[in-house]
């Protein structure tokens, strides 16, 4: 990284205003540490989608991502009991909405 730019970072994290956002979004994170987890990385969601579209030769359903995401490696066991809700629900919705296309 050049000299010029990460100095501009450091200029932006160590002003005041940065500091207050910092804190805020780390208290927010302890409080609810569910909600940030995932087994994904630093890859993104896209970068997934990609992926999985290449090994299936098709697009991925938004279940199959999110799965890939959000399951222990190896396992079929999701990180947390809130993914678990999550895809849940998220089945749930789609059998309701689209139960009638299959008929």
């Amino acid at each position: 990284m050049r000299r010029d730019y990460w100095e501009s970072l450091c200029n932006i994290w160590a002003a005041k205003r940065w500091q207050q956002t910092s804190i805020t979004m780390k208290v927010n994170r302890v409080a609810n540490p569910e909600a940030n987890m995932h087994t994904s990385g630093s890859v993104s969601f896209a970068t997934h989608q990609s992926r999985l579209e290449k090994e299936q030769k098709r697009p991925p359903k938004f279940q199959e991502v999110f799965d890939k995401t959000h399951k222990k490696k190896g396992t079929d066991q999701y990180i947390s009991e809130r993914a678990r809700e999550v895809a849940e629900s998220y089945s749930q919705q789609m059998i309701e909405k689209y139960a009638w296309e299959e008929e």
